[in-house]
């Protein structure tokens, strides 16, 4: 029974160590999306910046637009001014051309102000284009090695699930059985190494007696706080 534990033993190990690959392979997946989530708003930053950027010369445009329509209303006045026959009247557009006039110097001033906003926002973009090419290139490479290291851990997942397969052969059908019955209900733990006088999965202190059969007892044993086979390694075994 003590040889029959030993691979019960280290098919626990084997499928401890799957499951720890299963989690690696889980979470690697996170971390990509992670990365991805950091790198994309940084991103964003410059597109934002861009719209802005865009919002501006559209304004820019509108206002030039503005100006030539505001011309346009003062090259009739003038048109008009020219078949007035009262001074009130000449008066009255020239005051028009000259409050015309007065609009258009606003309207200038606003580009000139639209004109230095672009200068700061494009500045804005070189800038964060620059940063963000910079830590794209430090993203993506860490992408890039997650991905290896998801490929590698896949790879090691079938080549362990052979190697459980293999292991599984050569235990006793008996407690192969008592195993497979346990591992659902113990949530896959199902063999706890007695390194000491406590159970090694719930950390209970077992009783002296069960300690004493484990030692000199081929029966199979089993926690009487958790449930789960006690293995107790022969003196100077290898434990691990």
């Amino acid at each position: 029974m003590k040889e029959g534990l030993d691979i019960l033993y280290a098919l626990q190990q084997k499928d401890d160590q799957l499951k720890e690959i299963e989690i690696i392979i889980k979470e690697i997946p996170q971390q990509i999306k992670k990365l991805e989530t950091e790198r994309d708003a940084r991103s964003e930053m410059i597109e934002k910046a861009k719209k802005k950027l865009q919002n501006n010369i559209e304004d820019r445009k509108k206002l030039e637009r503005d100006i030539a329509a505001i011309k346009d209303k003062i090259s009739k006045y003038k048109e008009q001014m020219k078949k007035v026959t009262t001074n009130k009247e000449y008066q009255g557009f020239s005051n028009e051309i000259k409050f015309e006039e007065t609009n258009i110097n606003t309207v200038e001033e606003k580009i000139i102000e639209k004109m230095v906003e672009a200068d700061e926002i494009m500045g804005i973009i070189r800038e964060t284009e620059s940063e963000f090419n910079k830590i794209a290139a430090e993203f993506n490479q860490q992408i890039k090695d997650l991905h290896s290291h998801l490929d590698y851990h896949k790879d090691k997942l079938s080549e362990e699930t052979k190697n459980k397969k293999e292991l599984r052969t050569q235990v006793a059908a008996n407690l192969l059985k008592a195993y497979d019955n346990l591992f659902v209900k113990k949530a896959g733990k199902v063999v706890s190494l007695v390194q000491t006088d406590f159970c090694g999965v719930c950390n209970i202190k077992i009783r002296p007696q069960l300690l004493s059969e484990l030692v000199i007892s081929n029966d199979l044993l089993i926690c009487e706080s958790c449930g789960r086979i006690l293995f107790k390694p022969m003196a100077g075994e290898d434990e691990e």
